[in-house]
C-alpha cells in the first residue's frame, strides 16, 4: 500500500460516531445498574464494594473510583470504604492517609456541590487549592464526584478520577452517572436498614433461648407449695416453697395473681393476664395462667410463661412491614400453584384499592392482575422456580389496577423449599418501576429513532446493517442498501416554509414504508435523505423491481395544506458482497451511486454495479480530481497520526503521518481513492510535500514540548526517483530545526525493488544522510534474500495480511518465519494490522519489536497522538 494512507482494512470514520456512542452509553449504564444493585442487596454479610466500584469505574472509563461514606450519625466527614483502580493507570496505587478521611470543612468547593446534590466534573486547574492538592498528590488530572443522599441528607459520595484533563463526559453520560449513583445510594440505605433488622433479630433469638417458664403450686393457705421451674428474671425455683406470694414474687405480679385466685376458685376456670417487668435492662413479657386444681379447697397451679419472643416477633414483623412500606415495595406470598396467600399493605397501593379491599385478593391467581401480553414471560419465570436454587433474574411486567390502568412493576421471585427440596411457596417482591421504564423507553426512542419521521436513525441503521452483513456472511446471502434523496427539497422549503417541508418528509416516509417488505428497514439519514436496508437477499434480479417501486410510490403525490405535491427521488443502490466488503463501504458505494443518479437527471434509480468504477475517468472522477488539486494547493489536506507501540512496555516509539482529505462536497474521501488518483495525475509530489511540511511543523512543536518520539513518513516511487529528493528533504528538516535522525522514511517493498540497482543507490544516499529506513508492506514484494541483505534498512513493516491470518496454524508459521528472518538479518520488526489484545500478546511472545493497528489506536489528530505519546499505551500492550 502507499504509505500516505490509512491501513486499508478499516474504513474512514463516520460522521455520526457521537450518536453511535450514545446508544452504547445508555446500554452500558443500564447493564451497570442491573449488575451493581443486586450485588449491594444480596444476602451476604458484606457486599463486595470494590467489585461494585469496578463496574462503575469501567463503565465510566475512569482511572480510579472510590467510595466515601459518612459514619453513622456523623455529617462532618466521610471515610474511604472501598477503592477500585484501573491496573493500567498511573494514579497512585495506595491512597494517602490524609485522604482516607475527608473532612468536609477542609474541601469547601467539593462539599458545597455534594450538599446541593450536584455532580462536580472539573479538571485540576479549575479546582481550588485544597482539591488541586488532592488530585496532584494522586497523579490525577480530573475529578468527578457523585453525591449519595438519603432523604435529603448527604450520606457519602462516589469519586471518579481521570489521568487526563481532556476526558470530558457528555451531559447524557452525567445524567446516566447520576442515575447510577442514586440507585447505589438507595441500595446502600436499604442494606443498612436490613443489617439493623438482622442484628435486632439475632439479639431477640439469643434472649428467647435464655428464658424458660416458671411453674409452681399455691396452696389453700396462700403459701407456695411445690415449684417445678423458675425463670431468670424471677426468684429461683428452690427458694419458693413455703413462702407467700408477696414475699417470693415482685409486688405487681403477686397482686395480680392474688386477684385472679378467688375468681379461678369460684368459677373453676383458668384466669389469664399479661404482665411484664424489666430484667437486665430488657423488658420481659409474661403470660400468667392461674389454673384451679380440681378436688381441692382453693389450690391452684400458676404458670408464668415467657412470651417475650412472641412480642419481639410481632414487633419485628411490624417493623419489616413498616420498612417495606417505606420503600414502597409490596411483598406477596404465593402458593406453589401461584395463588396469593398473603400480601403486605403496599399491595393495596400498587393495585389502587383500599387496604381492606386488598384482602379480597387472597386466594386468587397472580395472573389475574398481569397484563395479558406480559403473562407468558411471567409464567415462564415462575415455571423455572422449582428447578432453580440460585438467584433468579427479576421479571418486569404490567400490573393491572382496579381502575383499568396499569403500572410497570419489577418482580423479584424468591422460591422457598421444604426439607425434601420441594417448592412449598414463593415470595414475590414487587417494585413500581413505571417512571424508570418510561424514562428508558424515552431514552431509547431518542437514541434510536428520528424525532420527526419516527423512523430508525443512523445509530439503529448501523446496528441493523452490521447484523444483516454478519447474517449474510453466515448464510451466504446478500444485503442491498439504497440511498434515497428527495429532489429539489430546498426549493420546497424556500417556497412553502419548513413546516410544509417537514410534512412532506413525514408523508414521504409513510409512502416508502408502505412498499417495503416485512424485514426491510427504512431509516432517515438526515435532511432529505433516507436509507433503505434489504437484508437476506437471495435474488438480486428482483432488486431493480423493488427499487423501482420505491421511486414510483412517491409519484402518487401528497396533499400538504391544500397543495398537491408530487415529489421525486434519486436513488442509488449497492449490494454486499458484490460491491463492498463491509458496512461502511456499502454505505459509501450506495451514497456515491445516489449522487450519480442526481447528476444524470434526478428521478432515477441507479445501481453501483451498473456504473463505471469511481477510479475510472468518468465525470465525477474528473470533478474529484479537480477538487483534490485545489485541496493540495490550498493546503486543505489534514495529517493524522497512528502510534507505533514498543511491544515490551506499550510506550509509543514513533507515529506514522497519514494524509486525510475531507472534500467539501462528498465529505471524507478514502485514501484508497485519492492517493492513487494523485499518483496517476502527477499530484503525488505536491501532496507529499504538504504532508511532510505539516508533519515536520508538528514534530518541531513536540520536540519543543520535550517529546522524543520519531516520525515515520511514507515515500512514494516518484519521490524516490526525483534527483533532488534527498537534498530537498534535508533542506525541509533544516527549516524546522530537525535532524534526519528524527525521521524514519518508509518505502514499500515493491517500490524498493523496482529498478533495484538504481533504487539501491538512492536508499544508500538516504542512509548516508542520517535517515533511518523502513521497508513497508514486507512480504508482498517477493524480495530475494540477497536484495534484502543489501538494502540499508533498519526496520521492516510486516504487511497487514499476515496479521489477519494469525488465526490459522499456517499463518502463525509464516509470521514466525518472517520474524526469524528479520532477526537473522538484524532488522527490527513492526507488525501492522494488530486488531486485538490476543494478536498483540501472541506477537509479543514471538519477539516482535513494535506493533501498530486499531487495537492500540486508529489514525488520530495530532492532539490525541500527543496524548498517546505522553501517556503510552501500556494498558493495551
Amino acid at each position: 500500500m502507499s504509505l500516505l494512507m490509512v491501513n486499508p482494512e478499516r474504513p474512514e470514520p463516520v460522521v455520526d460516531a457521537a450518536a453511535r456512542g450514545d446508544q452504547a452509553l445508555c446500554l452500558a449504564y443500564f447493564d451497570a445498574l442491573e449488575c451493581v444493585v443486586p450485588q449491594l442487596l444480596a444476602d451476604e454479610d458484606q457486599p463486595d464494594l470494590t467489585a461494585v466500584l469496578a463496574v462503575v469505574g469501567q463503565t465510566a472509563r475512569a482511572s480510579l473510583a472510590s467510595l466515601y461514606l459518612n459514619p453513622q450519625g456523623e455529617h462532618d466527614h466521610a471515610r474511604l470504604v472501598a477503592v477500585w483502580r484501573d491496573p493500567g493507570c498511573r494514579i497512585a496505587e495506595v491512597t494517602p492517609d490524609y485522604l482516607r478521611v475527608i473532612e468536609y470543612p477542609a474541601f469547601a468547593f467539593l462539599t458545597d456541590s455534594l450538599l446541593a446534590g450536584r455532580q462536580l466534573d472539573v479538571a485540576l486547574p479549575e479546582l481550588p487549592l485544597a482539591e488541586q492538592m488532592w488530585l496532584a498528590q494522586l497523579g490525577a488530572r480530573r475529578l468527578l464526584s457523585i453525591p449519595l443522599h438519603d432523604r435529603g441528607e448527604l450520606t457519602g459520595f462516589i469519586c471518579l478520577l481521570d489521568e487526563g484533563e481532556e476526558r470530558q463526559r457528555s451531559t447524557q453520560e452525567l445524567r446516566m452517572l447520576n442515575m447510577l449513583g442514586t440507585h447505589i445510594g438507595q441500595a446502600l440505605t436499604r442494606r443498612k436498614l436490613q443489617s439493623g433488622l438482622a442484628a435486632s433479630e439475632s439479639r431477640m433469638r439469643a434472649l428467647v433461648g435464655a428464658t424458660s417458664d416458671m411453674v409452681f403450686e399455691v396452696r389453700t393457705d396462700g403459701r407456695i407449695g411445690q415449684a417445678w421451674s423458675g425463670h431468670p428474671a424471677l426468684a429461683a425455683a428452690a427458694t419458693l416453697p413455703g413462702r407467700t406470694l408477696a414475699d417470693a414474687l415482685p409486688a405487681g405480679l403477686a397482686t395480680q395473681i392474688g386477684k385472679a385466685l378467688p375468681v379461678a376458685r369460684v368459677m373453676q376456670r383458668v384466669q389469664s393476664f399479661n404482665w411484664s417487668l424489666r430484667h437486665g435492662g430488657t423488658l420481659v413479657w409474661f403470660r400468667v395462667r392461674v389454673q384451679p386444681i380440681a378436688g381441692t379447697d382453693g389450690g391452684a397451679v400458676i404458670q408464668v410463661h415467657d412470651m417475650t419472643a412472641h412480642m419481639a416477633d410481632s414487633q419485628r414483623r411490624q417493623s419489616l412491614l413498616d420498612t417495606f412500606n417505606l420503600l414502597e415495595e409490596a411483598i406477596l406470598d404465593l402458593t406453589p400453584a401461584h395463588d396469593l396467600a398473603e400480601c403486605s399493605p403496599a399491595w393495596a397501593t400498587l393495585r389502587g384499592v383500599e387496604a381492606r379491599e386488598a384482602q379480597r385478593d387472597i386466594g386468587k391467581r397472580l395472573s389475574t392482575w398481569i397484563f395479558p401480553d406480559d403473562a407468558p414471560q411471567v409464567a415462564q419465570a415462575l415455571a423455572q422456580l422449582p428447578e432453580c436454587h440460585g438467584d433468579v433474574a427479576p421479571v418486569r411486567f404490567r400490573l393491572m389496577q382496579q381502575s383499568g390502568e396499569f403500572l410497570w412493576v419489577e418482580a423479584r421471585l424468591l422460591p422457598r423449599f421444604d426439607e425434601d427440596c420441594q417448592l412449598n411457596g414463593i415470595r414475590v417482591v414487587l417494585r413500581d418501576v413505571t417512571v424508570a421504564h418510561v424514562s428508558e423507553q424515552h431514552i431509547t426512542q431518542l437514541a434510536l429513532y428520528d424525532g420527526l419521521t419516527k423512523l430508525p436513525n443512523r445509530l439503529m441503521l448501523d446496528d441493523q446493517l452490521a447484523s444483516a452483513i454478519e447474517r449474510a456472511r453466515r448464510n451466504n446471502t446478500k444485503v442491498a442498501l439504497g440511498f434515497l434523496d428527495l429532489d429539489q427539497f430546498k426549493q420546497i422549503n424556500d417556497a412553502f416554509g419548513h413546516r410544509t417541508g417537514d410534512q412532506l418528509l413525514v408523508g414521504l416516509a409513510q409512502q416508502l414504508k408502505s412498499v417495503l417488505g416485512e424485514h426491510d428497514m427504512l431509516a432517515r439519514w438526515g435532511g432529505d435523505e433516507f436509507v433503505v436496508l434489504m437484508p437476506d437477499v437471495t435474488d438480486t434480479n428482483a432488486l431493480k423491481e423493488r427499487a423501482e417501486r420505491l421511486r414510483s410510490i412517491t409519484r402518487q403525490g401528497l396533499a400538504l395544506d391544500g397543495l398537491d405535491a408530487r415529489p421525486t427521488v434519486s436513488a442509488g443502490f449497492a449490494v454486499f458482497p458484490d460491491n463492498a466488503s463491509c458496512g461502511e463501504d456499502l454505505l459509501s458505494a450506495a451514497d456515491h451511486t445516489m449522487h450519480h443518479a442526481k447528476h444524470v437527471g434526478r428521478n432515477t434509480v441507479c445501481f453501483y454495479g451498473d456504473l463505471l468504477h469511481m477510479k475510472s475517468l468518468g465525470r465525477e472522477h474528473v470533478a474529484i480530481q479537480a477538487r483534490l488539486a485545489d485541496a493540495i494547493r490550498q493546503n486543505r489536506l489534514q495529517v493524522f497520526y497512528q502510534p507505533i507501540v514498543r511491544s515490551r512496555d506499550g510506550e509509543v516509539f514513533a507515529v506514522e503521518a497519514l494524509a486525510r482529505w475531507q472534500d467539501e462536497k462528498n465529505g471524507w474521501i478514502s485514501p484508497e481513492l485519492f492517493i492513487p488518483m494523485a499518483e496517476k495525475v502527477g499530484l503525488i509530489q505536491e501532496l507529499s510535500d504538504v504532508v511532510a511540511a505539516q508533519a515536520f511543523s508538528r514534530l518541531r512543536e513536540w520536540r519543543d514540548a520535550g517529546l522524543t518520539q520519531r516520525l515515520m513518513l511514507n515515500i512514494s516511487r516518484s519521490q524516490l526517483f526525483a534527483p533532488e529528493f534527498v537534498s530537498g528533504m534535508l533542506d525541509m528538516l533544516l527549516r524546522y530545526r530537525l535532524r534526519p535522525q528524527d525521521v524514519i522514511l518508509e518505502i514499500t517493498e515493491s517500490v524498493a525493488l523496482t529498478d533495484y540497482s538504481r533504487q539501491l543507490k538512492h536508499l544508500r544516499q538516504l542512509a548516508a544522510a542520517g535517515f533511518q529506513l523502513a521497508i513497508d508492506d514486507f512480504g508482498t514484494g517477493y524480495s530475494s534474500l540477497s536484495q534484502l541483505h543489501e538494502m540499508p534498512a533498519a526496520l521492516i513493516k510486516v504487511d497487514v495480511s499476515f496479521a489477519q491470518r494469525l488465526n490459522t496454524e499456517e499463518g502463525r508459521r509464516v509470521m514466525q518465519a518472517i520474524i526469524q528472518l528479520a532477526q537473522g538479518l538484524q532488522l527490527q520488526t513492526i507488525v501492522e494490522g494488530v486488531e486485538s489484545v490476543e494478536t498483540a500478546r501472541f506477537l509479543q511472545g514471538m519477539g516482535v519489536d513494535y506493533l501498530q493497528g486499531f487495537h492500540f489506536s486508529e489514525p488520530v489528530p495530532s492532539g490525541v497522538a500527543e496524548l498517546w505519546m505522553r501517556l503510552g499505551l501500556a494498558n493495551k500492550a
